[in-house]
């Protein structure tokens, strides 16, 4: 039996018991099977996204179940929750931002249009970034998948998040240091703006609506850096 630690882990949204066989469909197969290469009676870990994971031995016979053998990890969620407002960048920049930020642990993931945003048909890539979460979960050994948002824009944005009482920070380089009083928080709000930054009238409207306006330092960041950067120094590990 392959360590615990080299055992693929893999996210399947379905009730996961210990001893209650779970049949597989043809897409789930081929990737065990052909993409993963897990053979007949080896061993992966499986979860669903509610705080626990199994082992479980893939079964691959004329009938194809996965068999939950032990319950293997159980954990709450971190009382330090993290969202991350995320201006629509290209894709690679975008997909890179929302890979690492759900490996850091980030609890959900709006995505902003700004007036520098990249421009694109935004509704097809929401398939796409659900698929980079999941799997982004499974490489990180995380237990829940972080939600993504309805896709809308910075003002409207700014207007409904108001009334939130997470502590919020806008990552601008022209902005103050960051000191003490803005690492001791339980549920932060992050916006990141996209590539050339925030415009000067959406950073006076996000202080308007009392948003705190902090640097990453000296070095212009790209959007994705100052996503992971940003998010790294508030994060309780």
């Amino acid at each position: 039996m392959k360590q615990l630690n080299k055992l693929h882990r893999i996210y399947l949204e379905t009730k996961i018991e210990v001893n209650k066989n779970i049949p597989i469909n043809q897409i789930l197969t081929h990737r065990l099977n052909k993409v993963l290469r897990i053979k007949k009676n080896e061993n992966i870990i499986l979860f669903n996204g509610n705080g626990e994971e199994y082992i479980c031995e893939v079964i691959l016979d004329k009938k194809k179940y996965l068999k939950p053998i032990t319950r293997n990890r159980k954990i709450n969620k971190n009382l330090q929750q993290i969202i991350l407002a995320q201006s629509i960048t290209a894709s690679k920049a975008m997909e890179l931002s929302i890979q690492k930020a759900v490996e850091l642990g980030v609890e959900s993931i709006i995505p902003i249009i700004s007036e520098r945003s990249h421009e694109g048909d935004y509704q097809k890539k929401i398939d796409r970034w659900k698929q980079i979460i999941v799997h982004a979960v499974e490489q990180s050994a995380g237990l829940f998948i972080p939600n993504i948002d309805k896709i809308i824009y910075l003002d409207r944005f700014l207007e409904e998040h108001k009334e939130v009482k997470n502590y919020k920070i806008l990552y601008d380089p022209h902005g103050r240091k960051m000191n003490k009083t803005d690492i001791n928080h339980k549920k932060y709000t992050i916006l990141i703006g996209p590539e050339g930054g925030f415009t000067e009238n959406e950073i006076k409207n996000s202080i308007k609506k009392n948003w705190n306006i902090i640097s990453l330092g000296d070095r212009i960041l790209r959007t994705e850096t100052a996503s992971i950067v940003g998010h790294a120094l508030i994060k309780r590990f």
